[in-house]
């Protein structure tokens, strides 16, 4: 089957191989990350690369959301191995400007290279790591095959799968449980996400319930700064719409020109999900006659207004914590939802919609701790945000109970950190047993060809 997927992969390279080249003249934005996307590195990146200690872990994660769950990870990890080198890689440009502030104990970041043979094979030359670690569902066939013949343990962290994308994977029949008999430690959120992975061939040895370490990364505290520089007072009625998708800004306007009509000091902060939607989102606040003002002008703006447009990266978790309350998008469009445990963690209330398909566990426990609500339309969206602004009290109950919520499920950072560990020490063994062996060869032991890394039939028990 990997004949065939590379096939499939050369046939697309060569079909959109003019429009990739035109696209680069016209477009310099795209140009950002071209050759590293190929696997090749800056002599700068590569001499660092050699000079970095071992063990060597390798994070991927596929852009900032992602990243959120990797960060308590390495940090526990880093905290049981100082010596360790950890190297970051994401998909996304957002998500590789965000690895330092999300991860500061990185020692090198690159940007993941495309899912070639050879773009793969030049990147693992470079990083050289021991453990390649994939957080959620990072699933690349040739990424996870030639880090396993380059000698790699293989772990996938914070793994979910939801019912829409195990019923995509399934397809792939024993091509899929191929690619996921690669992975040494497959360290799942729920009990839900291991049985659909052990449903689609993933070996029940290597399956472990670790839980969410989203839920880790997300107690945070208000910087006062920030407060003052949007020129906010902790009395104001503050509502954070955080996260928004195309569909989902209308009926938050909608709800806020119903909220506005009883509470005229209310100010909403909104912040799409992805910043090119910016001119769409200005278009569509100028047809309804709405001011507002950038979160990047509010220094330099004459006036105060009652809408900021975030147009930063890496700002939206703290601003959740300015908020009365918070409402999490992707959730009242069919897109399984974000990350609502974030607002929740700086004790706000949170509200999202109908869909939290890829965050079912901390839906159900901020909704049933009384830290979460579900809305559905603009009606229910504004009754909401209203029912905080006049009862301040209660809003600041509903937030502690968020928290709280957020709390009580720490500790899969640390679970999971320990079971790297583990593999760690698998590696360091297994390759002085391969030495021993080297020097010490026995007649019945069949000859091995190529870079074989210690897989889990190595040994005679799973030790994690």
């Amino acid at each position: 089957m990997y004949f065939y997927y590379n096939l499939i992969l050369k046939i697309l390279a060569c079909t959109a191989g003019p429009w990739v080249l035109l696209a680069l003249l016209f477009f310099p934005k795209g140009r950002q990350g071209f050759w590293a996307r190929l696997g090749f590195y800056s002599r700068e990146q590569r001499e660092a690369f050699g000079e970095l200690p071992r063990p060597r872990v390798w994070f991927h994660a596929a852009s900032v959301g992602e990243l959120s769950a990797i960060a308590p990870i390495a940090a526990a990890l880093k905290e049981r191995q100082p010596n360790m080198a950890i190297v970051v890689s994401t998909m996304t440009l957002n998500g590789y400007g965000l690895i330092e502030e999300k991860i500061p104990a990185v020692a090198q970041k690159i940007l993941v290279p495309l899912d070639f043979p050879g773009a793969v094979r030049r990147a693992l030359r470079c990083v050289e790591p021991d453990i390649l670690v994939i957080a959620e569902t990072e699933i690349w066939p040739n990424l996870l095959n030639q880090a396993k013949r380059f000698g790699c343990q293989l772990a996938l962290v914070n793994g979910r799968m939801t019912e829409k994308s195990f019923s995509r994977y399934r397809r792939l029949g024993s091509w899929l449980r191929e690619i996921l008999d690669r992975f040494d430690l497959l360290a799942m959120q729920s009990q839900a996400d291991a049985e659909r992975y052990q449903r689609l061939g993933a070996n029940a040895q290597r399956l472990k319930i670790t839980g969410n370490a989203k839920f880790d990364a997300s107690l945070i505290e208000l910087p006062q700064a920030l407060m003052q520089e949007l020129r906010l007072s902790p009395e104001q009625p503050v509502w954070v719409a955080g996260s928004t998708r195309p569909g989902e800004e209308e009926i938050i306007l909608d709800a806020f020109a119903q909220i506005k009509k009883q509470v005229p000091e209310a100010v909403l902060i909104l912040a799409p999900r992805h910043l090119e939607r910016l001119p769409e989102v200005e278009k569509m606040l100028l047809a309804r006659r709405l001011e507002f003002m950038y979160r990047s002008r509010v220094a330099s703006e004459l006036f105060d207004f009652s809408i900021i447009v975030l147009d930063t990266m890496g700002e939206l978790v703290k601003i959740y914590g300015l908020g009365r309350i918070a409402f999490v998008g992707g959730s009242l469009v069919p897109l399984g939802g974000h990350n609502p445990l974030e607002p929740a963690g700086a004790g706000v209330p949170v509200l999202f919609g109908p869909h939290t398909e890829h965050f079912v566990k901390g839906a159900e426990v901020l909704l049933e701790r009384g830290g979460g609500q579900v809305v559905r339309n603009a009606d229910e969206l504004a009754r909401a945000v209203l029912d905080c602004f006049q009862d301040p009290e209660a809003a600041k109950r509903r937030g502690e109970s968020a928290r709280q919520a957020v709390t009580a499920h720490r500790g899969a950072a640390g679970q999971t950190a320990a079971l790297l560990q583990k593999l760690m020490l698998i590696k360091r063994w297994g390759s002085e047993m391969k030495n021993w062996r080297s020097e010490n060869p026995s007649p019945f032991s069949p000859k091995k060809t190529g870079n074989q890394g210690v897989m889990l039939e190595d040994w005679p028990e799973w030790p994690l």
